[in-house]
């Protein structure tokens, strides 16, 4: 009998630590801020120099043993990462499941609309980007695909069975983490009494006032984190290096129109229907730039047979949410 690829896989590695637990999504939405409540459950170990591995995105050629010695120091404490590319990287899914097969996956799903614009914003902080935001969605169209969640996440129920992946909606986490966190606790099998420590809202986007010194030291920072060098970019943000560009406040952006956001919300609605049914809650009463003009848009862009054949679909694919 064939051995599969996943089972070498399994079998070669079994001796070293990988990880448990992944987050793999979505950009914009809320994983810095999980990231900073998963280090805070004492069971749960993450890599304590870099937030975002991006392992099976930027470092796959590496191998699995540099990947696991990111998780060395994890002892008997659970380990997992916090890398949101993964979620609509199409060479994700089959890369995970053939390394991780029972590994455990946790999505953060945001209002599409007002996860497009927190992208848009980020991209002028880090780019100096003069454009406003419908001329960022017409330049970067790829920012409107991050936001196809049920596209995006019938990939990896293609190969992960709907049990090893946990969503959470990041307006509940922000709103109260305190009910959001024991159902991620308990999917991932840790204490799900523990109350998480109080955290600031993490990852604003702010346009720093000077910007050529700025994007010097984010490639310097990436550069460490690339050669194991995330202990120096660690203390460098503790100390507070990131206020010596003198970062403005965060409202110097090109507003979210009412225009865009129509525009975006009637793109995304079929997405959030299907996703609806998905993770049997109504999305389009919590996503309300998504549900603006609902009424008046009733008609989808799929043909009949086409919307019969995704909900067909939904229906027979549960996800804990």
């Amino acid at each position: 009998m064939a051995v599969t690829k996943t089972e070498a896989a399994r079998g070669r590695y079994s001796r070293v630590r990988l990880p448990d637990f992944l987050v793999i999504g979505a950009l914009k939405a809320g994983t810095t801020y999980l990231d900073g409540l998963l280090r805070d459950h004492p069971e749960l170990c993450l890599p304590d120099t870099v937030k975002e591995v991006q392992f099976f995105t930027r470092h796959y050629d590496r191998g699995p043993t540099w990947y696991a010695r990111r998780f060395a120091g994890s002892g008997s404490r659970l380990a997992g990462e916090v890398s949101p590319q993964y979620l609509s990287d199409p060479r994700c899914p089959a890369r995970i499941h053939e390394l991780l097969p029972e590994v455990r996956l946790l999505v953060s799903l945001r209002d599409p609309v007002q996860r497009a614009y927190s992208q848009y914003k980020h991209w002028v902080q880090v780019s100096n980007y003069g454009g406003d935001f419908e001329k960022f969605l017409a330049d970067y169209p790829g920012a409107i695909e991050e936001g196809r969640y049920f596209v995006l996440l019938s990939r990896y129920l293609d190969v992960f069975p709907a049990q090893q992946l946990h969503v959470v909606i990041f307006e509940d986490l922000v709103r109260n983490p305190g009910d959001a966190m024991p159902g991620i606790f308990n999917f991932l099998g840790v204490d799900a009494g523990h109350t998480p420590s109080e955290l600031p809202p993490a990852n604003v986007s702010t346009r720093p006032r000077f910007h050529r010194a700025y994007a010097g030291a984010k490639r310097v920072s990436s550069w460490l984190n690339d050669r194991g060098g995330g202990r120096i970019v660690a203390s460098a943000k503790r100390r507070g290096v990131v206020r010596l560009f003198g970062e403005n406040t965060a409202d110097g952006f090109g507003s979210l129109t009412p225009r865009a956001a129509a525009a975006l919300g009637d793109a995304y609605r079929d997405d959030v229907a299907m996703l609806s049914m998905l993770l049997e809650r109504d999305l389009l009463t919590t996503w309300h730039s998504v549900a603006e003009g609902w009424a008046v848009s009733k008609e989808t862009k799929l043909s009949s047979a086409r919307r019969r054949s995704r909900l067909d679909s939904a229906r027979q694919l549960r996800v804990r949410v």
